[in-house]
Parts: C-alpha cells; sequence; structure tokens
C-alpha cells in the first residue's frame, strides 16, 4: 500500500547532494587558503628556486641551451634578495 506519492525522497537527494557540495566547496577553500599561505611565506627565495627549477627543468628537456640557461640563472640570481 502507497502513502502519497514519495515527493520526500526527492528532497533528500537534493538536500544531501546540497550538502556535498558546500562541504566540497569548503574543502577547496581550505586546501587553496593553506596552499597559497605555505607557498608566500618564505618570501622572494622560494620564487627563485622555483624559477631556477623551471630553468632546469627547460635545460633538461632541451627547450634552451646551456649559454641560455647561465644567461638565465644569472638574472636569477641578480634578483634575489
Amino acid at each position: 500500500m502507497m502513502y502519497g506519492n514519495n515527493a520526500g525522497w526527492g528532497w533528500m537527494w537534493g538536500g544531501g547532494l546540497l550538502l556535498l557540495l558546500i562541504l566540497a566547496a569548503l574543502i577547496v577553500l581550505v586546501v587553496r587558503a593553506f596552499s597559497s599561505s605555505a607557498s608566500t611565506k618564505p618570501g622572494q627565495k622560494a620564487q627563485t628556486s622555483s624559477a631556477r627549477q623551471i630553468i632546469e627543468e627547460r635545460l633538461a628537456r632541451g627547450e634552451i641551451t646551456p649559454d641560455e640557461f647561465r644567461q638565465l640563472a644569472r638574472a636569477l640570481d641578480e634578483h634575489s634578495p
């Protein structure tokens, strides 16, 4: 015997989905907040080492020549604090 048209189940699925979306959004916000604060704490030194790593990878892939690498590395050293 059926009572009603089971419209309540639709609201439960919608409410559960909304709760999952809100939870996912909160997780994304927390991860972004911690990752951006962690990457900016060390300051310019972290950015320079990251830039150096990029040019080292480009050299390894053959995208730049050793002379270009030395020139870029020298420029990074001049601009680091």
